[in-house]
């Protein structure tokens, strides 16, 4: 879009475009942000906004090849800002962002099959990889198909994603029913629907599980999405959604090595009351310390929101088989199993984590490549 006209203001320019209307840029937020001070390869801000007045006005400027040219006080070359620049980064409009897909929340009715994808395809083509995470970021999960039989083919294709996270349970955990185990994955019960590690500082993002071998009996995964869960109580409910949303209470992971806690409320919103999160997992909650007369009233919201979440209209059973990995939303999507018989075949799922940025970094890379790729 061109420039049509640039008039100016005692702290600002303001730029008329051709469509009519009009852009206001502070002078001081043009010299902080001026694209020729940034580092040629890192492209970091090498400017120091100490270096200069608040109140800094430009000595002259004019319009020229579509861009706005500005002399600064204090700068020996002129700052030249571009139209395409401009357009993109005017105040108070946030810069675009590949990595940011709405969300579609469900329940068993309108997920009637999990997305799916298959693996090779993914890795061949940038632009089918996008379309699988923008598809995760939607409804908070996905399973990619096709993978070899081997142990390690899950992390080897999660590494075209980003970092895996670890824990106290390693970077790589193995879900196999096995003597002494010091969490309840490990054994062949059944798991009722759960966020993983509600007693972490940070709750993993993205979970990922592997299943390498499954010909048990039984053991079949279960999802249900807690985003719905939420909406439904804050619209059926909302004395009980504030509550559960406002009120810390404590978590807890201990065994011989270590003891992990943490304080946070069972969902989570962000600044403007919108959902976060949600951090349920009835084995991890530690023993509520509120006050007597606040117990009552938590257990009762947090036992309702208990009985919604195992309610079969949110529930999504699939049977996962070799050479597939689900990669869900953790902090939105509850997942859990059926039981199964450990004593007739083998089930041996592998499971690692990827925190959101990580996810949303390759998004952003994975867009900026398949644009490329079609110009």
């Amino acid at each position: 879009m061109k420039i049509r006209a640039v008039d100016i203001m005692p702290q600002t320019f303001i730029l008329t475009w051709e469509n009519g209307k009009s852009s206001e840029l502070p002078f001081i937020w043009l010299r902080d942000n001026d694209p020729d001070e940034l580092h040629p390869d890192t492209r970091e801000r090498t400017f120091d906004l100490t270096g200069v007045e608040l109140n800094i006005r430009p000595l002259s400027h004019r319009l020229e090849d579509n861009s706005l040219i500005v002399d600064w006080p204090g700068r020996s070359a002129p700052s030249r800002y571009n139209n395409n620049w401009l357009v993109q980064t005017v105040p108070g409009m946030p810069r675009p962002d590949p990595a940011e897909v709405g969300p579609d929340t469900w329940n068993s009715a309108e997920l009637v099959n999990i997305p799916y994808f298959e693996a090779e395809q993914c890795c061949s083509s940038n632009a089918t990889f996008y379309s699988a995470l923008a598809q995760i970021k939607r409804q908070g999960i996905a399973i990619f198909r096709g993978l070899d039989d081997a142990s390690d083919a899950g992390e080897i294709f999660a590494e075209q994603i980003g970092f895996k996270r670890q824990t106290n349970f390693g970077v790589i955990f193995e879900v196999i029913n096995k003597p002494s185990p010091n969490n309840l994955a490990y054994t062949s019960l059944a798991l009722p629907l759960h966020t993983d590690l509600s007693n972490q500082e940070s709750i993993p993002g993205y979970q990922f599980l592997h299943c390498w071998k499954n010909n048990v009996s039984g053991g079949e995964s279960k999802f249900a999405d807690g985003y719905r869960v939420c909406k439904d109580l804050l619209r059926e409910r909302p004395d009980y959604f504030k509550l559960l949303s406002e009120t810390e209470i404590p978590w807890r992971f201990h065994d011989e090595d270590v003891d992990i806690r943490f304080r946070r409320p069972v969902i989570d919103l962000d600044n403007h009351g919108g959902f976060r999160g949600l951090a349920f997992n009835a084995h991890l909650a530690d023993i509520p310390d509120l006050p007597s007369e606040q117990l009552y009233a938590f257990y009762e919201a947090y036992r309702d929101l208990m009985q919604r979440i195992r309610d079969p209209d949110y529930l999504v059973r699939y049977p996962m088989g070799p050479g597939e990995m689900v990669m869900f939303d953790n902090r939105r999507i509850l997942h859990g199993r059926e039981a199964f018989d450990p004593c007739v075949g083998e089930r041996h799922f592998r499971g690692f984590y990827i925190e959101h940025n990580e996810v949303n970094s390759r998004m952003r890379v994975l867009a900026r490549l398949s644009y490329s790729e079609k110009k």
